[in-house]
């Protein structure tokens, strides 16, 4: 008798049963996606506000360098150059090693430069070159900007 009971019941409420089952279940799904969603969204506008703020810094950033250009007969033009998005102001000009001038004659006065503009300005400097001068001059660019004071770059340059 209760094998029959529990038949006539399932018979009547197993349909409801199932659908209540899917729906919980559907609903149970539902926020668990929506809770990934959320966390996904969450870690995308993380990155998105790095980037901006990346961005931001590099437009308050000059960023100063130098190489050579090879003349005839041991000259040398130097040029120094902002590549960065800001003006590079009161830019100096270190000598790292004083035994890396061995051989080479600077020409004019290197520096301080009141500014270097942004986006490929520059400025020469000359030197000469004797027989038996060193390979490399090594110099420390020393400016400021937009993004701070005294920002520097290490340079070894082959002569």
């Amino acid at each position: 008798m209760s094998n029959t009971c529990f038949l006539e019941i399932f018979k009547d409420w197993g349909g409801h049963i199932f659908s209540i089952c899917g729906i919980v279940g559907g609903i149970f799904m539902y926020y668990r996606h929506d809770k990934k969603i959320k966390k996904q969204e969450h870690l995308l506008n993380e990155l998105k506000i790095k980037q901006i703020r990346k961005t931001e810094e590099q437009e308050l950033q000059a960023k100063v360098e130098c190489n050579i250009i090879h003349e005839k007969n041991g000259s040398r033009r130097i040029r120094f150059y902002n590549s960065g998005q800001a003006d590079a102001r009161n830019v100096r000009i270190e000598i790292v090693d004083e035994s890396t001038l061995e051989g080479i004659n600077l020409l004019g006065a290197w520096g301080p430069y009141d500014l270097i503009m942004s986006r490929n300005g520059y400025r020469e400097e000359s030197m000469f070159l004797y027989v038996g001068h060193t390979d490399t001059l090594k110099l420390r660019i020393i400016w400021d900007d937009d993004f701070g004071k005294d920002r520097s770059i290490l340079q070894s340059l082959q002569l």
